[in-house]
């Protein structure tokens, strides 16, 4: 995909073409996000599969269309995203009189990401355009928690963070770590339509890379459970609309 970006503007002639410099960009939208592997669940509650969760997407982008390259331009920017999952989870004879517990698990955790992309950008005409884009990113997460919500009255929802050692201790109160690890980093595209050169359209999509459990927490899962953890990876689908300036 990279190459066909790069050596796209060799195949196309283009009739307005885009003037070249920096432009910038703000946007917002939604996302679709969720994780790779099964929702892991403190014993013995029995979780189902990751489902996605609908978060919020927001930022700016600096474009620079490179001298005569047809369209071909770099751009960068910083995203403000929510990313997570969720699931039912059941608690066999926890719940009122004995009945099974039942409810949702829901992580949501809030990254700023750093994408740097490579794009290729055709002008239809002088008022319509399009443009698609790939390249990597980098995320720090900066907040977030993990919420049970319960289906029985009786027992109120709880809440701990997700950054934090509170997560670890979820699982057994001795652990003293952070259970998951705030960075991440990954790799997207965008593909989007523009209206007069300011008011855009974008679809997206992103593949995060790294593993979401920390260390030393997968280390003492093994040793409680005798089987290693599945890879916890971000995926996520984004819809933003943007103005360029």
């Amino acid at each position: 995909m990279l190459v066909l970006l790069l050596t796209a503007s060799h195949a196309l002639a283009l009739d307005n073409e885009p003037k070249k410099g920096f432009t910038w960009q703000v946007f917002g939208g939604f996302n679709v996000a969720n994780v790779t592997g099964d929702f892991l669940s403190p014993a013995p509650i029995v979780a189902g599969e990751c489902d996605p969760k609908v978060g919020v997407d927001v930022g700016f982008k600096v474009d620079y269309i490179l001298p005569n390259a047809k369209g071909t331009y770099i751009t960068a920017g910083v995203d403000w995203i929510q990313r997570g999952s969720k699931t039912d989870f059941n608690n066999p004879g926890a719940g009122t009189g004995g009945a099974d517990l039942t409810g949702t698990y829901k992580i949501q955790a809030h990254y700023v990401e750093v994408p740097i992309r490579v794009g290729f950008r055709y002008n239809i005409s002088k008022i319509w355009g399009v443009y698609g884009e790939l390249g990597p990113y980098l995320a720090v997460g900066v907040g977030g928690n993990l919420r049970q919500n319960f289906d029985d009255d009786a027992f109120d929802s709880r809440k701990v963070n997700y950054f934090t050692k509170k997560y670890s201790q979820e699982f057994n109160a001795t652990w003293n770590e952070r259970g998951i690890q705030r960075f991440d980093c990954g790799i997207g595209f965008r593909v989007g339509g523009e209206y007069h050169n300011q008011y855009s359209l974008t679809f997206g999509y992103d593949w995060g890379f790294s593993d979401s459990f920390t260390h030393d927490f997968r280390k003492n899962m093994l040793a409680l459970n005798g089987t290693p953890l599945k890879e916890r990876k971000n995926h996520n689908m984004t819809l933003t609309f943007g103005f360029r300036f």
